[in-house]
């Protein structure tokens, strides 16, 4: 319970510490809202060893929409990621023979088995930036982020990894002209909070409490920080503005992270994102 308590405590705090530095850093300005809808396609591979040392590769298409607010010298985003697919390995290509075990006659056999796997990943993000530079072509903000990712992995029974965590992020933005401009951002965590199973499914206490009390599950994960969670998020894209209030563009992100909770069970993820975008800004 004390460990429960403390998560509230900090999510809180997390809350608390970005509306005090929106606060501190606003002025009387135009606010400006913009509006990005992303239609992506996702390639690499990820290893979730819970359930298998075996790497699944990813082919999958990813929706995405990003939230952002100009206010004064700050800007607010709210991102929200998904994407399915049906990860291919060894495993999913051909049928696998297993030794199973009769609970009734208490002899054992041989069964086969065909994989069905499933992979879902979802993110949800909220950035906070300072402008530290500005002139007529370009403009920086620094400041940081606090997300939350769960990683999905179907088979008879799930595999979830959640993840909450709080570290920095930049964003760069360079204007050729009117029309045309590029922009750059980046963010990795420092500090978090993560929740998995020490295997493939659901162990009898995460049951239990998702039974008896939902909110005591965050007790059994682990505070996260670099010696168990590395992560960084690239974003490099180009945007064409067809008309006053509306965009299109192009992009490529690259994301590699590595989860080592529990100890020698890690989550291995590394992926490249092809993106197309709309973006309406009033």
């Amino acid at each position: 319970m004390k460990e429960i308590n403390s998560i509230k405590k900090l999510i809180h705090a997390l809350f608390l510490f970005f509306f005090v530095c929106g606060g501190l850093f606003s002025q009387e300005k135009k606010t400006t809202f913009e509006l990005d809808f992303f239609i992506n396609w996702t390639f690499g591979s990820y290893k979730e060893m819970t359930f298998s040392n075996i790497s699944q590769s990813i082919l999958a298409p990813r929706f995405q929409i990003d939230a952002k607010i100009y206010s004064a010298n700050l800007i607010h985003k709210i991102t929200a990621d998904y994407f399915f697919c049906k990860p291919e390995s060894k495993l999913t290509e051909t049928a696998l023979v297993y030794k199973n075990y009769d609970p009734v006659t208490g002899e054992t056999y041989y069964e086969g088995f065909k994989s069905d796997l499933a992979f879902h990943r979802i993110r949800l993000q909220y950035d906070l930036g300072y402008r530290f530079l500005e002139n007529d072509r370009m403009d920086l903000f620094i400041g940081g982020n606090f997300a939350c990712n769960a990683f999905l992995q179907f088979e008879h029974y799930p595999s979830i990894t959640g993840i909450l965590t709080l570290g920095p992020s930049a964003v760069f933005n360079y204007r050729l002209d009117n029309r045309n401009a590029f922009y750059l951002s980046s963010s990795f965590p420092l500090i978090g909070y993560g929740i998995r199973p020490p295997f493939a499914g659901c162990d009898a206490e995460l049951m239990k409490y998702a039974e008896e009390d939902f909110f005591k599950i965050f007790g059994l994960g682990k505070f996260l920080s670099l010696h168990n969670h590395q992560s960084i998020l690239l974003e490099l894209g180009y945007k064409l503005q067809a008309s006053k209030n509306f965009s299109l563009g192009l992009g490529f992100d690259f994301e590699y992270g590595r989860i080592d909770v529990p100890q020698e069970r890690s989550l291995y993820y590394v992926d490249g994102n092809f993106k197309t975008s709309a973006s309406v800004r009033f």
